[in-house]
């Protein structure tokens, strides 16, 4: 099979294209012919190299954990699916293949409503932000400040605590302020326009940091009341015990389940209660992969770049 990947770490132009040997299921998983993947910043910085001490990988490397496709092999020990099924899947690496093999907890089947790109875009951010409000533990009645409401992770987070109840103040540049308030959002507030250290000083019971990079956590830390929680993608802010906030960095455990998730954003689709942003298509291809690389390192794009 074809797959683009790279044997040397580098800027984007170390990815080529590659000829391997198509993937074989597992007992409990399945073969995805990939019609769309997602582009991510993790795969960015994998890319660069600026992962291998944390997660040593042999050349060559494929990334991408973000796919949609039609399952071609099903494990013998593999219910509920079949070969011609369209998923969503989150395989751990490999997306930018022609074809990748996952584990079926690792999948859940596509809204037919849901189009190919929109689908191709979901699983990372959406896993991240189910599993950031769960650890949030953000309560029916209590404030919730989302700084990055415009960003792939921020724009799901808002409307998963709105579908739970939860008051949602969103912090986001001010050309992405209408977006966020379509959303759901009950209040916007645009850094690059309001004085947002006066508005949100000490007005949220829980801040969800998912900032580009967590460059929010500076300035988000004093939105929090005292006592309250502050949850980060990224970075904890320095000092906040000294405000005794609990500051928390997501860290996925065992017992957070890609299906879960999943299946709960799904549900969330087909009820009409989730729109999914998708910042630029790009051809499935090396041209295409090497620009979708470019613009993340750029660090300017809002919403999920695809390769289709």
């Amino acid at each position: 099979m074809k797959a683009l990947g790279f044997t040397q770490f580098g800027a984007p132009e170390v990815f080529e294209e590659l000829e391997l040997e198509t993937p074989k299921a597992s007992e409990k998983g399945v073969v995805i012919k990939v019609l769309a993947a997602g582009v991510n910043p993790y795969d960015a910085l994998l890319r660069a190299g600026v992962m291998q001490k944390i997660r040593p990988l042999g050349f060559p490397i494929v990334p991408g954990s973000d796919v949609v496709g039609e399952i071609t092999e099903v494990g013998s020990k593999v219910k509920n699916y079949a070969v011609g099924d369209i998923v969503i899947a989150h395989p751990s690496i490999g997306g930018y293949g022609e074809y990748v093999a996952t584990p079926s907890y690792n999948i859940v089947k596509k809204p037919e409503e849901m189009s190919i790109e929109e689908a191709a875009g979901l699983s990372s951010v959406g896993i991240t932000a189910y599993y950031a409000l769960q650890v949030a533990n953000v309560k029916k009645g209590e404030t919730l400040i989302i700084q990055g409401a415009s960003g792939a992770v921020g724009a799901i987070a808002v409307q998963i605590a709105k579908e739970k109840g939860i008051k949602v103040i969103g912090i986001a540049s001010s050309k992405n302020a209408d977006y966020v308030s379509a959303l759901g959002a009950d209040r916007v507030v645009a850094y690059d326009r309001d004085n947002v250290a006066e508005l949100l000083a000490d007005k949220a019971d829980v801040v969800l940091d998912a900032s580009f990079g967590g460059k929010g956590a500076a300035k988000g830390l004093a939105y929090v009341k005292k006592g309250g929680r502050y949850i980060s993608l990224t970075a904890v802010p320095e000092h906040a015990e000294d405000k005794k906030v609990t500051a928390v960095r997501l860290k996925r455990t065992k017992d957070m389940k890609d299906k879960e998730a999943l299946s709960y954003l799904a549900d969330l689709y087909r009820s009409h209660k989730l729109q999914l942003k998708t910042a630029e298509v790009l051809t499935f291809d090396l041209r295409g992969v090497i620009g979708a690389h470019q613009l993340i390192d750029k660090k300017k794009v809002a919403g999920k770049l695809i390769l289709k």
